[in-house]
């Protein structure tokens, strides 16, 4: 039999449970590392949203894994936004021109625990509490503390794919590499947000 390729995703918000249950499902070895406690046995801020518009494109991958009647049966169709101006009047604005069609809004947290589950179900270790502090792209290698214990475990992989969201520690080492990495970045902040 040959040898699994090792894959390391860093970050379990939505993408990277997901993501992780795909290379499983085609015969990696995964493992997922992620910064905060598990969101399923602990209460724990779900993020910037409470809730998340889920489209078709979003449904997809969801259907491909095996969740997406789920997913489904638990969203609100949204057929669009009502805009209040400053007199007082409303403005329905639908989110799509074609009669019938929404976006669906779903719990976020509800949706990342699910998909934590299923990367479970696919036996794909998941560590919490592990803040990466760097990754070597070039040599696979990841370095992460353990924050309930305080040490630092370094990883070796095959491949390492950063899903770990605008704080991206897998983005701030590639930029670390830029001169002998091949990608282009840019970044803006905005000053309402």
């Amino acid at each position: 039999m040959a040898k699994k390729e090792k894959v390391t995703v860093i970050g379990a918000g939505l993408s990277g449970p997901l993501l992780a249950v795909l290379l499983a499902r085609r015969g990696y070895a995964v493992s997922l590392y992620e910064r905060r406690p598990d969101m399923r046995l602990t209460q724990i801020s779900a993020g910037r949203s409470i809730n998340l518009a889920l489209s078709d494109r979003g449904i997809a991958p969801l259907r491909k894994i095996g969740l997406g009647r789920d997913i489904l049966s638990e969203t609100v169709a949204m057929h669009g936004r009502m805009i209040h101006d400053i007199s007082g009047a409303t403005n329905m604005q639908p989110y799509s021109g074609r009669k019938g069609e929404h976006i669906n809004s779903v719990s976020r947290g509800g949706l990342n625990m699910k998909l934590m589950d299923e990367a479970a179900r696919n036996n794909i270790p998941i560590y919490f509490e592990h803040r990466c502090i760097n990754a070597d792209l070039e040599t696979g290698t990841t370095v992460f503390i353990n924050e309930a214990t305080g040490e630092e475990v370094q990883v070796k992989a095959d491949v390492v794919i950063g899903t770990d969201g605008a704080g991206s520690a897998v983005r701030n080492a590639m930029l670390e590499h830029s001169g002998r990495l091949r990608f282009s970045f840019s970044q803006e902040y905005l000053e309402h947000g």
